[in-house]
Parts: structure tokens; sequence; C-alpha cells
């Protein structure tokens, strides 16, 4: 098995409330914090959608295969990814991480989840980063979800010492086994075009729940109103089968490809934004700081092999899975380091 990860990236920043730690520097260096204690060979596609600043683009180039795309838009990124392991002919076997570029990982995150993969081949999906959980009275129909107790929930099992559950919903940052993927390539694709929390949508569908109920079929009003009633009745009938036809794809699934979903618990990554999407239990500002630290010695090695006359080489897990420490020479330019850059998947 091999770890593929493949990394969405850009350049710009939004206005969602972040913690005081939180940049998308830190979030990079701790994937690739992650990536270094994996004990599998691991690759890492940087798929950057636009330009992205010197300095990330420089720890990326030192670490893994960097793909410029030219997609505008988070959901249009997002299916661009979905056909590469299809594209690209990845193996079966082969594990793939879908990141987003606002995550803080723990350190030992990624090998986590490459031993639930390995131990539990019965799972389908995997998440570092979920408090959500179905409730003892969910139906296919009616799924309710509630957030995790303080007490903690039943575990499947536990793995190396961490303890796993099911989970009911995650985000686009997701793991899953490449031959899953290949089958359930279609239904990712197309739920995006539901509007609004399509990853919540995306999560019930697969593991067959209902994900709309008969008030939600419409959507809901969008930040900027169409400015015709005709197309706002245009836009509120799309919405509404293409939400219908969801509700039937995931009620029809027969048992045998209704997806299971397992999340570390407590979650061992969390989205840096505040407003309740943080994973409490974890002093997150603390890892920051372990996490720059980490960096810190890695760009001093890095400088270190400069003035020793030696050029530093990229040995990264993006290259071919050493467990050596991986540099950042911060004036390297891109495309200069050995490392392949990929073309465009359209």
């Amino acid at each position: 098995m091999i770890l593929r990860i493949l990394y969405r990236s850009v350049g710009s920043e939004n206005n969602k409330n972040r913690p005081e730690f939180y940049s998308k520097q830190l979030a990079l260096a701790s994937l690739l914090r992650a990536a270094e204690n994996v004990g599998v060979t691991t690759r890492i596609v940087f798929v950057n959608d636009g330009p992205i600043p010197a300095d990330r683009l420089s720890m990326m180039s030192a670490a893994g295969e960097v793909m410029p795309v030219t997609c505008g838009s988070n959901r249009a990124s997002y299916r661009h990814i979905l056909r590469m392991p299809r594209v690209r002919r990845w193996a079966d076997e082969d594990l793939v991480w879908l990141a987003e570029d606002d995550y803080l990982y723990t350190e030992r995150s990624l090998a986590a989840l490459v031993a639930a993969a390995a131990a539990r081949p019965d799972a389908d999906y995997f998440t570092l980063y979920s408090t959500v959980r179905f409730a003892a009275d969910s139906t296919r129909r009616r799924p309710r979800v509630i957030e995790q107790s303080s007490g903690g929930t039943p575990s499947l099992t536990h793995i190396d010492g961490i303890a796993w559950a099911r989970a009911a919903t995650t985000t686009s940052t997701f793991g899953v086994r490449v031959a899953t993927l290949l089958e359930d390539e279609t239904l990712l694709r197309t739920t995006p075009f539901v509007g609004g929390a399509f990853d919540r949508a995306t999560c019930l569908a697969l593991q067959g729940f209902q994900p709309f109920r008969l008030s939600d079929l419409g959507g809901e009003p969008p930040k900027v109103a169409p400015p015709t009633a005709t197309r706002r009745l245009a836009r509120r009938a799309a919405l509404t089968t293409v939400r219908a036809t969801l509700n039937a794809v995931a009620l029809s699934r027969p048992e045998n490809r209704r997806r299971s979903m397992i999340v570390p618990e407590p979650s061992l990554a969390t989205h840096m934004e505040l407003d309740g999407a943080m994973v409490p239990g974890h002093d997150w500002a603390a890892e920051a700081e372990l996490v720059r630290a980490w960096l810190a010695d890695r760009t001093a090695g890095a400088a270190a092999a400069r003035a020793g006359g030696r050029r530093a080489t990229p040995t990264g897990p993006g290259r071919h899975g050493s467990d050596q420490p991986t540099p950042f020479p911060s004036d390297v330019a891109p495309g200069v380091t050995g490392v392949s850059r990929g073309s465009s998947v359209a």
C-alpha cells in the first residue's frame, strides 16, 4: 500500500474566523511533519489552484510533485482531484488522503490513518477530523446526527492504542481506498452540485442515508439572490431536482455499497476555524508551537547544508517514503529540485 496525498491549495485567504496561530504555512508544515512519521511509502501531489507564495511553494517542491491548475473554485478543484487516481492508474490497494490547506495535524495522525486502513479492511472511508456521530434512533430516511458526547462514544476498535468510532459526516478532507474511490467517483463528483454543505450530503449519501428532508430540497437562500423571479424559480427547481435525485440514489444503494467511515476518538487533526469547528479536548495552540519548532529545525538544517557547500536534496516522504528529514530550501526556484511537475488533469 502506498499513501497518496492530494493536497489542494490556493494562495488567497478568505474571511473565516481563524484562531490566532493559524497560517497556511503552518497547515502545510503540520502535514509534512505527519507524513514524515508514516511507515509506508508516501507520495504527495500539491494541486495548486493559482499562484502560491514562494515560502510555501519551496516547501512543496522539496516534498513532492507540484501540479499547477486553474480551477477557480473549491468545488472545481475538488472534482478535479477525484479523477486523478483513475487517470494515473493508481493501484486499487493504495490509500488516498484528500487534503485541504487549512488543517492542523498531530504528529502521528497520518501514521494512525495508515494503521487503521491496514487493520480494518472492512472500512471504506477514513477521516482524522469529525465530532459528529449517528444517534441511536437514526434511520435511513431520517438520519439524526449528534455531537460527540463528552464521555465519548462506543469505539469500533482500538488500533495501536487509538480508539476508532463511526463518523456520521466530515469535510472534504478524508481518506479512501483507490478501489472504493473508483466505484464512487461518479457520486463524489456529482454531489458538489447540490449546493450548501455538500460534504455533509456526500457523507450521508455514501453511507446510504437520505441527506435532505423535504423542507431542504429547494436549497438555502443564496447570499446574492438571482435578479429575476424567473431565475430564482429556475434555481430552486434545479436544486430540488438534484437533491431529490441524491436522496433516491442514497436510499437505493444496496447493502454492499453502503460505505462506512471511521474516525479516531478524539480526532487527530482539526480544521483551523473558530465558531465551533475546532476539535475540543486538545491544546491546538501548543500543537501549533510544536509544528513551528519542527519547521524551524528543518529550515535551519537546510541553511546549514547550503553553508557547508552542499545542495539540499529533497528526501522527504513525497519522493520515496524516506524517514530522513525533509529540507525546505527557500532560495531554490520551483522546478529545479528534481521533483517532477505534473501536467493538469482536465
